[in-house]
């Protein structure tokens, strides 16, 4: 059995990524070693999963414990029915990535939409696919994965632009690239002399932290340019000994860590929720960076918070935590406009 305590290849990252949930056969299978039933019929299911397909690694799976709608985990990751509502005000693009007018992306695999920074997204692909995503509509699809030529033209680009200080990688999740691509790509942007900053944006030490092996660490740490790591917790729960453990080991070479969670209905929209996921994080030595307002992505509108509660939950934890601790609770505001601050409306 995939979960059983004999699987010698669990730690294995490869295989973990390999072995993945991606349709309802598997999933139904998953459910059944828990002696559980997924309550899709096909036809439901293939409907919710035609524009935005499911990924589900097994270790990520494994933290579920109750198997419905009210687990944090299963509630951000099983599709769910409520995906087949869409509201009028929901955007394909909800933050204007794609928008024509701005001219953000003047490149496949580059997204300039800040003056001193870009995104480079080198693939489309992500070790697990969640319900919330902005870029739904892209991840997973190999039509958008940079190919060579699209990654050379992404670093002429930037080489040409000498008001760039820092790169993001983003896509997809950068991190399911092989060791040797990745240190391609790392050793490409730190020939460029104006580049002071490199971001890597990654849910793999959420829902595959065997990722981040000792050779990938030394890779990133031996770079002569500085290297932060953005995780994506969402929910204490996600924070494991192994994740933990993964996490040390890079925080011991010396490679910075930040989070970036969304306020999500039903999974830490809660003040206790949040107090215990942002004091684990800086425990970790992982600085809590960005509470980010859920998008207006089409399907979602059971997994947003208004933004009036988000606010309240920000005054409620003011008092409970060091100021070290507290995201900025922002809004990426529709048509490409960029985040806008939420929580300075404090009143005196």
């Amino acid at each position: 059995m995939i979960f059983s305590p004999n699987n010698q290849s669990w730690t294995d990252w490869t295989w973990q990524h390999a072995n993945g949930c991606k349709d309802l056969t598997t999933l139904n299978g998953w459910l059944r070693d828990r002696g559980q039933s997924s309550g899709f019929d096909e036809s439901s299911f293939l409907e919710l999963t035609s524009n935005y397909r499911m990924g589900i690694t097994p270790y990520y799976f494994n933290l579920i414990s109750t198997f419905d709608e009210t687990d944090p985990v299963y509630r951000q990751i099983v599709p769910s029915a409520a995906e087949l509502v869409i509201l009028p005000e929901e955007l394909e693009d909800p933050i204007g990535d794609e928008d024509p007018a701005r001219g953000s992306r003047p490149l496949k695999a580059l997204i300039h939409r800040y003056p001193n920074r870009v995104l480079l997204m080198p693939t489309a692909q992500c070790a697990v696919y969640c319900r919330f995503c902005f870029r739904k509509r892209l991840v997973g699809n190999p039509a958008h994965n940079a190919r060579e030529d699209d990654l050379q033209a992404a670093y002429d680009y930037i080489q040409n632009h000498n008001e760039i200080e820092e790169v993001i990688l983003t896509g997809g999740d950068p991190l399911t690239l092989g060791d040797k691509s990745i240190q391609n790509i790392l050793k490409a942007l730190e020939s460029v002399k104006h580049l002071r900053l490199i971001r890597i944006h990654t849910r793999l030490p959420v829902v595959n932290p065997f990722r981040l092996t000792v050779e990938l660490g030394h890779i990133i740490a031996s770079l002569g340019k500085p290297v932060w790591i953005s995780s994506h917790f969402n929910h204490p729960i996600e924070i494991t000994a192994t994740a933990k453990r993964q996490i040390q080991g890079w925080v011991n070479l010396g490679i910075p860590f930040l989070n970036q969670s969304v306020l999500l209905a039903g999974v830490n929209d809660t003040s206790q929720i949040l107090k215990e996921l942002l004091m684990s994080l800086i425990e970790i030595k992982v600085k809590p960076y960005y509470l980010h307002q859920a998008d207006m992505v089409q399907g979602t509108s059971h997994l947003r918070v208004p933004v009036e509660r988000g606010l309240n939950l920000l005054k409620e934890l003011q008092g409970e935590l060091p100021g070290y601790a507290l995201p900025h609770y922002v809004l990426d505001r529709p048509g490409g406009l960029g985040k806008i601050p939420l929580q300075n409306q404090y009143t005196i």
